[in-house]
């Protein structure tokens, strides 16, 4: 450490919360998800219930008591010169939500909103942070902040650590002496991360979570899975011998058909994750102990690459972590434990944003909305095809968007104040002023507010007055396929932000 940067965790600066980025390999968070905007992390964050409880908690004392910088916002410049956050994300979200609240997911929206509205936005615009002067300072101070003797720290859940350790691991070339070094933690510790963390990674792959409920699908994505389950489970010789598992100081190599290793998986995590099994009782530290034989004679059978016709499985890397090669050509008709997601409805080989694809929202596309109508309406997009009903679709991309656009306004709790700038019932103002009152005010989002331009400019192709000819209208012109498609995508950061639509 230099001379002039000594002690530069004592010092503060101003910074505009507005200009701090948020940490994409922030240990709280599973590095496997894309994280682009706001909204996705704050998503990734609360995605257990008692994480959401404490993100409202923490926004409610902002706007309470005001933002109190008792615990240093950590913060280095990237190559890129913009300044990233190490040590305080959850904090910079809560403050950047309270500025922005059409940034809050729809789950928090209204709480989010209703917040803003009693703080000085402008209050909240800057805040004090530390400069570290190098990503390897940040690390450095978050080993501090995070070893097992800072007991005022929020403890990492054992996922959140191991991750951690791993990002060191690989920033160091893959030196585990390096990292023993700089983490201060044992090599059995570090050999232990770079095989559960994988593993459990494996636990996410769409070949496994297929088997699975949404709940059960939720608990295996959250960080607060149980580790210490996985780790005795995998742990064991015998496992290790049936499951074709071997285990090396770089890690752990499964020499499985790729078919039966994820229904087996799939079965120990539905056993792992449900008080109400087919055994009778939760499978955990404790049972794996008292009844693992009963456990492992329950599971079916794990074959080897030997045994069919397959290719190695390759486990995630920090490049691809959710992609494994397998041959997916056996047939498991046999297998009785049946998948709980619906066939896909676009061909394998469609490609993302292709306009000639057969459905307006393809299969890269998802809402995580809890309103029956919108929700059911994009189901039904996803299967209908376009070149068959090209009326249909049209009006109902005119009909989706009004809906889109009035949730979003119901869960902005902004009903009242339409009403009190148009001077009329709610009911009688169309989406056209709907649209303008949203814009720029209360949506802040550049790309979403270029689409609502477009829309509001009847010279454009893609108008609000093309829409509303769909329906009101008399003409029968652009109904192409093509142009629909198009037109679809060209909604889509509005829909983003109205309604949460995502790339898968």
């Amino acid at each position: 450490m230099s001379k002039e940067n000594k002690n530069w965790w004592e010092n503060r600066v101003l910074r505009s919360v507005d200009n701090l980025k948020l940490w994409h390999d922030n240990p709280r968070l599973d590095p496997a998800n894309k994280l682009i905007t706001v909204r996705d992390y704050v998503e990734e964050l609360i995605a257990d219930p008692t994480d959401e409880q404490k993100f409202i908690d923490l926004m409610k004392s902002i706007a309470t008591r005001g933002f109190l910088s008792f615990d240093p916002v950590v913060v280095w410049q990237n190559e890129d010169q913009h300044f990233v956050v190490a040590e305080g994300n959850r904090r910079v979200m809560a403050l950047k939500l309270l500025r922005s609240p059409d940034k809050a997911p729809l789950s928090i929206r209204k709480t989010v909103v209703s917040l803003s509205r009693t703080v000085d936005r402008d209050a909240i615009e800057k805040i004090r942070v530390c400069l570290a002067p190098s990503y390897e300072e940040c690390r450095w101070y978050i080993l501090q902040r995070h070893s097992p003797s800072a007991s005022d720290q929020i403890r990492w859940q054992r996922l959140q650590q191991q991750r951690f350790i791993i990002n060191v691991f690989d920033s160091v070339g893959q030196d585990i002496e390096e990292t023993i070094n700089l983490t201060g933690f044992k090599r059995a510790a570090i050999i232990d991360a770079l095989r559960y963390v994988k593993i459990r990674d494996i636990a996410t792959h769409p070949d496994v979570t297929k088997y699975l409920t949404l709940e059960e699908r939720e608990q295996a994505y959250s960080h607060r899975i149980s580790m210490t389950v996985l780790e005795r489970w995998f742990g064991n010789s015998q496992v290790r011998a049936a499951w074709h598992i071997e285990f090396d100081d770089s890690g752990v190599l499964i020499n499985a058909d790729a078919n039966s290793f994820y229904v087996a998986y799939a079965k120990f995590l539905k056993l792992m994750l449900n008080k109400n099994n087919e055994l009778g009782f939760m499978v955990n530290t404790r049972t794996i102990d008292s009844k693992f034989q009963e456990i492992f004679d329950y599971l079916p059978k794990v074959k080897s690459i030997n045994e069919v016709e397959s290719t190695n499985v390759a486990l995630p890397t920090q490049d691809n972590p959710s992609v494994l090669k397998i041959d997916n050509s056996q047939d498991n008709s046999n297998i009785d434990l049946k998948p709980e997601l619906t066939p896909e409805l676009t061909p394998k080989t469609s490609l993302k944003g292709n306009p000639k694809r057969r459905q307006l929202t393809d299969k890269y596309h998802r809402i995580t909305h809890s309103n029956y109508k919108i929700k059911a309406l994009f189901e039904e997009l996803q299967g209908l095809p376009v070149y068959k009903y090209p009326n249909v679709s049209a009006a109902s991309i005119r009909i989706f968007l009004e809906l889109a656009v009035d949730e979003y306004i119901n869960s902005s709790e902004l009903k009242v104040e339409m009403a009190r700038r148009e001077k009329k019932g709610y009911h009688e103002i169309t989406l056209s002023q709907k649209l303008t009152i949203l814009r720029g005010e209360f949506i802040d989002d550049r790309d979403a507010n270029k689409v609502i331009d477009q829309l509001l400019h009847n010279s454009n192709d893609h108008s609000l007055n093309t829409l509303n000819e769909y329906i009101h209208g008399n003409k029968v012109h652009k109904v192409e396929p093509q142009f629909l498609n198009r037109f679809w995508d060209m909604l889509s950061p509005l829909l983003s932000i109205l309604i949460n639509l995502k790339e898968i």
